[in-house]
């Protein structure tokens, strides 16, 4: 099984050492498992750097990382200490041997630390679909957010086998629908909504905003502004909002109120998007889902409930999550079936790793804001069933016609 952890002080060669290193590692020298866990152990690291001054153990994370790191790319390769691997966190992963010749250019061009040491956007957007648990059992487990080291389809797991624990299929699909749609708001709010509904929501559920997605206003108050495509609060650095996940494009400039007291407001600096200005609402009491749920159930939830919506406006009926998720969308136009996987990774190469390892149960099909990627998913699978949302679109309106 790929990326089960791995100790960095695990020899790498030579006699029982490299059978233990493959029986954890898988094959010690495949380029594409070790460039994995390279990531992994980056994003790690980086998330630790950014929290050292308040966590003793951070910079004990860091050098554990450092390890990983020295024992994938092997002896005289890659940075050789924990500051010398943290400068390369200031930098495009792509520099790192073990990425430097790897096929990703996306997540090659990624720069984990920006110039005041904070996480970049492409830390959160984008590495966080290589997280995965390196190192071997360790404490920091316990206080780094489960998106620094939980593979992402472990959180949708996770989160599906609570909801799973219902009353059975419209239950199933009630829940995940309700995260999906209320993945932020006030505690009194949420809990009105829960208990309205009767949902279930998951163990790791609703949780405090982040400090980095609220704004503190001259008079001490907090607060928060949804995504106007997924409801999450954005992210918030000096006076600049946006969310986190870079395809929900559009970025916010922040007015304080002229009073102390008042309500900041946002003004759309790339215009061209086209989506609303969304109003401060506070940061009092306010909740949202765990940041690893969000960014594995909710964000494609997004997409999935929209192109739902689409395919129905055009006449279609469609089945959310039939069978208990055995695929996302059922749908049935003019006597014809069609079983649809929504697939929305930002990296198209971790989507083709993922789907040699787990073969689809449907046809793929590509959100909208995905499209780029069918060139490069046809031609590293070309016996794969993909389309694109699009097209996916012309075909169900030739069948509706057709009947």
């Amino acid at each position: 099984m790929q990326g089960l952890p791995v100790h960095p002080l695990v020899p790498r060669r030579g006699g029982q050492g490299r059978h233990v290193t493959q029986w954890v590692t898988g094959a010690w020298d495949d380029p594409s498992e070790r460039a994995h866990r390279v990531v992994a152990a980056a994003l790690r690291a980086a998330y630790a750097w950014t929290v050292r001054h308040t966590r003793r153990d951070a910079m004990r994370e860091v050098a554990k990382m450092t390890g990983v790191v020295m024992e994938a790319h092997g002896p005289g390769r890659g940075p050789m200490a924990p500051l010398d691997f943290v400068a390369c966190l200031r930098q495009r992963l792509g520099l790192l041997p073990a990425l430097a010749a790897g096929t990703d250019e996306t997540i090659a061009q990624v720069v984990l630390l920006d110039d005041n040491d904070r996480l970049t956007s492409e830390a959160y957007d984008l590495a966080t679909e290589y997280a995965l648990p390196v190192g071997g059992p360790s404490d920091s487990e316990r206080w780094m957010p489960s998106w620094t080291w939980m593979r992402a389809d472990q959180i949708r797991s996770d989160t599906f086998n609570a909801l799973m624990e219902g009353n059975g299929q419209e239950s199933y699909v009630a829940s995940r629908r309700f995260l999906i749609e209320h993945p932020a708001g006030s505690f009194v709010e949420l809990s009105d909504l829960i208990s309205e509904t009767g949902v279930r929501p998951p163990a790791r559920g609703y949780t405090d905003i982040p400090a980095d997605h609220l704004h503190r206003s001259s008079g001490g108050e907090t607060w928060w502004w949804p995504c106007p495509v997924c409801h999450w609060p954005m992210g918030v650095a000096g006076t600049t909002v946006r969310c986190r996940y870079r395809p929900h494009a559009a970025v916010y400039q922040l007015t304080e109120g002229r009073a102390a007291t008042s309500r900041p407001t946002l003004r759309q600096i790339d215009e061209g998007s086209g989506v609303a200005r969304p109003a401060a609402r506070s940061g009092a009491g306010a909740r949202c889902l765990e940041f690893g749920v969000w960014r594995f159930v909710v964000v494609p939830g997004v997409s999935e409930l929209r192109v739902k919506q689409r395919l129905e406006k055009l006449g279609a009926t469609v089945e959310l999550w039939p069978e208990m998720d055995r695929y996302d969308l059922l749908v049935q136009a003019g006597g014809k079936e069609f079983r649809i996987d929504v697939k929305e990774y930002r990296s198209p190469y971790r989507l083709i790793a993922d789907l040699r390892a787990k073969v689809p149960r449907a046809r793929v099909l590509l959100p909208k804001t995905h499209e780029h990627q069918l060139g490069i998913l046809q031609t590293a699978m070309p016996s794969l069933q993909v389309a694109t949302e699009t097209k996916f679109c012309t075909e169900v309106r030739r069948a509706l016609r057709t009947a």
